[in-house]
């Protein structure tokens, strides 16, 4: 999937643009990849008997994807636009205390922005939509895999390269809820086992217009 959004991203760069111009910028269809620091929160909590002990450890890692949307021009100073992006992240981290290993696998997001221009080229904006991660926890012995339904704000600047290139930087926040993993609990019996996800992102990316 990746290999697929790096190719779209060069043809795009090498297309002829013929239909764009500065009065037109940030209006249309692109294709773009992104990348740049990504830091995971996981917060583990064990109820045993009615004692709660928790656990917090912060993972960062290098962050990595791409992403397809769409530009609306609704005015000449606004911009309402839409984003389907797919990311993965490096490293593994362990909560320490806890025992657990956790593996932070894909992430689908899909949001909707508004942004405001500041310059002829230069968009400033705020986005948020739902985001799907996948997540892997494991006790050295056992392992589940679960993805988890949640949402992503965040804000950011776009800057107008060329007719049809454009660089922003851009920060989010992700909230993924919390998961049940008892099942991988070392002890049994009344023990209530759980994991909540968040992240935060700071990431550079290029997109390709149409």
């Amino acid at each position: 999937m990746f290999k697929t959004i790096f190719v779209l991203a060069a043809i795009a760069a090498t297309t002829p643009v013929l239909a764009q111009d500065s009065a037109q910028s940030f209006n249309g269809p692109f294709v773009g990849v992104q990348g740049g620091w990504q830091q995971d929160r996981q917060t583990l909590d064990v109820n045993n008997n009615g004692v709660t002990s928790s656990f917090s450890q912060n993972k960062s890692g290098f962050g990595y994807g791409g992403q397809i949307g769409y530009d609306f021009r609704l005015s000449p100073s606004v911009v309402l636009g839409t984003e389907v992006d797919l990311t993965g992240r490096t490293g593994t981290g362990r909560i320490g205390g806890g025992g657990f290993d956790i593996k932070q696998g894909r992430t689908i997001a899909a949001t909707a922005r508004l942004g405001f221009l500041v310059t002829p080229e230069g968009l400033l904006y705020a986005r948020g939509g739902y985001a799907n991660s996948r997540f892997t926890v494991s006790n050295g012995v056992m392992e589940d895999s679960h993805n988890r339904d949640g949402y992503q704000i965040g804000v950011g600047y776009e800057q107008q390269l060329q007719t049809n290139v454009s660089a922003r930087l851009e920060y989010a926040y992700s909230d993924f809820g919390r998961t049940n993993i008892g099942s991988l609990a070392q002890n049994s019996g009344p023990t209530d086992t759980s994991v909540k996800y968040r992240r935060n992102a700071v990431t550079a990316g290029l997109n390709f217009r149409f």
